[in-house]
């Protein structure tokens, strides 16, 4: 089952490190402690798969002259 959700998903992210890197992210975004972690996993596969995209929010830092 995740083997065929890791090649859907590898169809969104071509790298394999950045593959991997990506849903280590999103499962830790995406995790609940009561539910099962494997789950989770699954979860971020699907999510890269189908392209959605967690925006990471950057906030500025004024320069102090």
């Amino acid at each position: 089952m995740r083997s065929e959700l890791i090649f859907r998903a590898k169809e969104t992210v071509a790298n394999k490190y950045k593959l991997c890197q990506t849903a280590s992210k999103a499962t830790r975004r995406l995790h609940i402690s009561s539910r099962n972690t494997p789950h989770t996993i699954n979860d971020a596969f699907v999510r890269i798969a189908d392209g959605f995209d967690l925006p990471l929010s950057v906030e500025l830092i004024p320069l102090l002259s």
